[in-house]
């Protein structure tokens, strides 16, 4: 009979452990609090680096890269999420940036300076010409072939060529 009371203490005492580690805890989920969607409506004048999120048309959204103010639902940039994002602690999710607060892409050569920018996102129902310039999955790419809904990096035979050296690309703001 002594050793039937004492397993149970021990199981009791186990259990009381176990208790408290999930009490101590449990602030530590509490900080993982949910995004409020007031704080984190769509504005299409920002900036959204990659991994911002946005409560827009009754939906959330995550930024796939960074770009300027691209409607989410409409285009590729962002994933639409099926819950609520955490927005505290330490996995917290990257703010907008307003453009006041970045860097324009400049250019200096000698005494000439050189505004550059970045080519539109590409579009599936929009038409280019050869010579045509677009922004699509973090590059940039000219057009080679007149095109329509041809995704640059991807048709056989190619309708785009990959632009490298392009200042865009070269003075994408640090994140």
């Amino acid at each position: 009979m002594m050793k039937a009371t004492t397993s149970i203490g021990r199981a009791h005492t186990l259990y009381g452990l176990l208790l408290m580690i999930l009490a101590l805890g449990m602030p530590a989920l509490a900080s993982a609090e949910a995004c409020d969607p007031d704080n984190h409506e769509w504005v299409p004048s920002r900036y959204y680096p990659a991994g911002s999120v946005v409560f827009h048309n009754d939906n959330w959204y995550e930024s796939r890269e960074i770009h300027e103010g691209m409607e989410p639902g409409i285009t590729f940039d962002w994933k639409r999420l099926h819950s609520v994002p955490g927005c505290g602690g330490e996995n917290r999710p990257p703010d907008p940036i307003d453009p006041a607060d970045v860097e324009e892409g400049v250019t200096q050569t000698g005494s000439n300076t050189e505004f550059c920018e970045r080519p539109e996102q590409w579009l599936f129902a929009e038409s280019y010409s050869v010579g045509s310039q677009v922004s699509h999955g973090g590059k940039i790419w000219e057009a080679i072939r007149d095109t329509k809904g041809d995704m640059p990096g991807i048709q056989e035979p190619p309708h785009w060529k990959l632009v490298e050296d392009h200042c865009a690309i070269q003075s994408q703001p640090a994140l």
